[in-house]
């Protein structure tokens, strides 16, 4: 076995007499089955290594993943890929160009750039993004893949472009965390990327906040390993890293007989599925079950109600993760389905302005959904998951969003207190 954070930190706990440091609930797991595991919650003492200048057993497990992933290097983080695409982005303002998104993008990469005053452009494909690349300098390009629905981007001809254009290309991949682990799985992106994200948490027994920042490339890794110590919080969580650790021991070592048994059980569930059908996806893991015409966000509060949780409602589309640790529950998922009764969806989610390449800046004031309507949004507004914007800052509210954010109150990202932030 190879856990050497986990077993260091076994170790540590094994020797403990008395802990007069951070964290203050001390490792008591006397405290209750919510503490069963703080004996692992540390902080940066003699012997653990410092996650913001790792040079011992963090710096060791870094390399390992690196290896795993196909990189040259890792980067760990306990504050989610969130926390690496403000890296990210802090590396496109270094550059001194402005980033290019490809595609649908994380409500992170807007946030991100408005923290941190870089440039950026969103393009529909990689054809709208040729147009701007005679226009300005592109220090980076961004795109997502797979996204939220297992589907992939094509990272050659990106790639490519990325060349030619002089930019580095940026993979938010974080739902690809299990793909080194099977050959069941797809590729990851580390042929093509010079930094990708990865949120080990999403879809490996790692717990919340898990994920690595991958680099290829020296240059980019010492600027990234600075950014992180500038970035992270200076109080990491290895109770995190230590799950990070351990999981990638366990797939390494089962990773190959666990996702042939989670293939068997999802044609298992295709078989005994009544209603609606399996869309095909790049990740046979990320179980797509489109049902057409009803609401399946009704869908989802009626599964929760039976005990079952679904990873996202999206129009007439039902998402589910599937792990080796949940596959076996695939038939009482069938089950519900079969019988929950069905609303009709009433209308779409998507609004459409259109592909937005400049935002606008101004004074901001929040205002009630109703009063919106002919305002310029100022921060973005969807739901969450998946995280991508619905309405982007500088988009003028038509009545579809007014209608969007009403229907959706309980799942938006971007409003505060019910209110939506619009330029005066």
């Amino acid at each position: 076995m190879s856990r050497e954070l986990y077993d260091k930190i076994k170790e540590y706990n094994d020797n403990v007499k008395a802990r007069f440091c951070m964290p203050s609930h001390n490792g008591q797991a006397s405290l209750g089955g919510l503490y069963s595991s703080a004996q692992f919650d540390w902080t940066e003492v003699q012997g653990l290594d410092n996650l913001l200048h790792s040079e011992d057993v963090i710096a060791f497990c870094e390399k390992k993943l690196a290896r795993r992933y196909g990189y040259q290097n890792a980067l760990m983080l306990t504050s989610g890929s969130t926390c690496g695409m403000q890296i990210a982005m802090a590396l496109a303002k270094l550059r001194n160009g402005v980033a290019i998104a490809i595609g649908d993008m994380h409500k992170s990469f807007y946030s991100s750039s408005r923290i941190l005053g870089t440039k950026i452009r969103c393009c529909k494909d990689i054809a709208d993004a040729q147009k701007l690349s005679g226009q300005e300098r592109i220090s980076c390009i961004f795109v997502t893949s797979p996204n939220y629905f297992g589907k992939a981007f094509s990272l050659k001809e990106i790639k490519a472009f990325a060349l030619r254009a002089g930019a580095l290309l940026i993979v938010d991949e974080a739902h690809s965390a299990h793909f080194p682990y099977s050959s069941l799985l797809p590729d990851n992106a580390s042929k093509f990327a010079d930094v990708s994200l990865v949120s080990m948490h999403k879809t490996l027994p790692v717990y919340g906040g898990g994920a690595i920042l991958l680099t290829n490339g020296e240059e980019v890794y010492q600027e990234c390993r600075l950014l992180r110590a500038d970035i992270h919080s200076t109080s990491p969580n290895y109770l995190v890293m230590a799950s990070m650790d351990f999981a990638d021991d366990y797939m390494k070592n089962h990773g190959e007989e666990e996702y042939a048994k989670v293939k068997r059980q999802i044609e298992e569930f295709k078989r005994e599925l009544k209603v609606g059908k399996v869309v095909d996806t790049d990740d046979f893991t990320r179980l797509v079950v489109k049902i057409d015409g009803a609401d399946c966000n009704k869908a989802s509060d009626r599964l929760v109600t039976q005990g079952i949780f679904a990873e996202m409602a999206y129009g007439d589309l039902l998402v589910f993760i599937v792990t080796p640790f949940n596959c076996d529950k695939l038939n009482l998922l069938a089950d519900a389905l079969g019988e929950i009764p069905l609303e009709k969806l009433e209308s779409e989610i998507e609004v459409d302005f259109g592909m937005l390449n400049e935002q606008k800046d101004g004074e901001v004031k929040l205002v009630n959904v109703e009063d919106a309507l002919g305002k310029t949004c100022a921060l973005e507004v969807g739901i969450y998951p998946p995280g991508v914007p619905i309405i982007k800052k500088g988009d003028v509210i038509n009545q579809k969003a007014v209608d969007f954010i009403k229907k959706y109150s309980s799942r938006l990202f971007g409003l505060a207190s019910g209110r939506i932030a619009v330029l005066k």
